[in-house]
């Protein structure tokens, strides 16, 4: 028997042992991301035989922020089915229930690991949206000018709404960044607040062995290779990637994927920046 249906109390387990055999994440991310973020019946979820074998959570990230107006954005997250239920279409039935709750009213948006997957979604409605430059680089030991230094979850979401004045972009929540925070310290890496050349910027940095990811580097003015190589030497990294807000004649990667749906279209240099 198989029943397309939201998550129900009583679901976690399952849902947990669902989330770690797709996608093998810390066990520690995953009880933090059901502890913060997680409620009944914010998934749908397919079932077969009785048993869970594919879902995605609706999550409202944060709001989109553009001319002094405040619209809900909510990302399909997590979509996964169990690597021996694969090829029969339930994760596709599953990501269709959850785009009409996430585009009500709001954004609906999905965050691709993987650029090879923008295809498969493309498929159900979504276009790429949120562009940013992305960079991977080499510390090559050139003198930096400015520190880094860790700063609070409050701290960064304040830095963070002053840097970005007078952009397009996604405010995101503080419970969301609190389960971002975590995973990141839990990597040796961490919120940052930065001085480069002069100027105030932030990092959200994750370690990946000896390679800094810095999943978001918001620098106002001045050289962002020197913003990200401080965040990296923060950590103790000398290879580093980085991903930061769109400039004029920057080349542009795609990041995020919004649906047909959604009741705003952002800019082009619009910043979603975070995501879990």
């Amino acid at each position: 028997m198989e029943e397309l249906r939201r998550s129900l109390p009583g679901d976690e387990a399952a849902l947990k042992r669902l989330w770690s055999d797709v996608f093998r994440d810390d066990p520690e991310h995953i009880d933090s991301f059901f502890e913060k973020l997680y409620a009944p019946g914010m998934a749908w979820v397919y079932l077969a035989d009785g048993e869970i074998v594919s879902a995605a959570y609706i999550l409202k990230i944060g709001d989109f922020i553009s001319e002094g107006s405040w619209t809900p954005c909510r990302i399909v997250h997590a979509l996964g089915t169990h690597p021996a239920f694969r090829g029969r279409g339930y994760g596709g039935k599953v990501l269709a229930a959850a785009v009409q709750e996430a585009t009500r009213s709001g954004l609906g948006a999905v965050c691709p690991t993987e650029p090879s997957l923008f295809g498969w979604f493309e498929k159900f409605g979504f276009r790429p949206a949120f562009a940013a430059m992305v960079q991977d680089c080499s510390d090559v030991e050139i003198p930096l000018h400015g520190s880094a230094a860790l700063v609070t979850v409050r701290g960064y979401a304040a830095l963070r709404e002053e840097l970005l004045h007078g952009r397009e972009y996604i405010d995101v929540e503080l419970r969301a960044l609190e389960v971002l925070e975590r995973k990141y310290r839990r990597s040796g890496g961490g919120l940052y607040y930065l001085v480069s050349d002069g100027a105030r910027c932030c990092a959200a940095v994750e370690k990946e062995g000896e390679r800094a990811l810095i999943r978001e580097l918001i620098v106002p003015s001045g050289s962002v290779y020197n913003a990200a190589a401080l965040a990296s030497r923060a950590v103790g990294c000398t290879h580093f990637s980085y991903r930061t807000p769109l400039r004029q004649g920057d080349e542009s990667a795609p990041f995020v994927l919004l649906h047909a749906d959604s009741v705003k279209t952002p800019a082009d240099n619009a910043w979603f920046g975070l995501s879990l």
